[in-house]
């Protein structure tokens, strides 16, 4: 079996459609850019992961776990660019506060390229001063702040789709 090394102290396992590793989602989690992870966990698509990767010190793993390599500078000093993070699809509970893998309609993220970004989601509600109806904004933050939040309000909260929660960073206490 060829492995890669992924970082200083990790190592990509290949991926193999046909096999899967004996301590898959024991102590192997599988590795997809942040693109592919969105893919798979958002849309369901036939995405294969880049391989697998040995994690340790993260707790009890389970199918819904992965890891992504972080990409840009907007969620620094907690992650930066380049870090392993795990993450767990479809959370559940409250959102609020929490560190998010999302998906959005709209302009490409800066960083990423692409229609997804990490953030801290934060809800507000709010009631129409016209109407009286209660309105839900939904903000995505970024903790560097040379980075401006996402808001989305009622137009096109419909348009925000919650992929995963960040559990950890490898190699380092969040």
């Amino acid at each position: 079996m060829s492995w890669h090394r992924l970082s200083r102290q990790l190592t990509l396992i290949p991926f193999d459609p046909h096999q899967r590793p004996a301590k898959a989602f024991e102590t192997l989690l599988p590795f997809y850019s942040l693109q592919a992870a969105v893919s798979y966990f958002g849309d369901s698509a036939a995405v294969e992961p880049e391989g697998w990767v040995q994690v340790d010190g993260v707790g009890r793993l389970n199918e819904r776990m992965f890891v992504c390599r972080v990409v840009g500078r907007s969620m620094e000093p907690m992650l930066h660019d380049g870090d392993l993070a795990v993450f767990k699809a479809h959370p559940t509970g409250t959102l609020q506060g929490k560190i998010l893998l999302t998906q959005y309609r709209g302009p490409a993220d800066p960083e990423t390229g692409g229609t997804c970004t990490i953030k801290r989601y934060s809800t507000t509600i709010s009631r129409n001063e016209t109407s009286g109806d209660q309105e839900k904004t939904v903000v995505l933050s970024p903790l560097n702040a040379e980075y401006e939040p996402k808001v989305f309000t009622k137009a096109d909260i419909e348009d925000l789709k919650i992929i995963a929660e960040l559990v950890t960073v490898l190699g380092k206490p969040l």
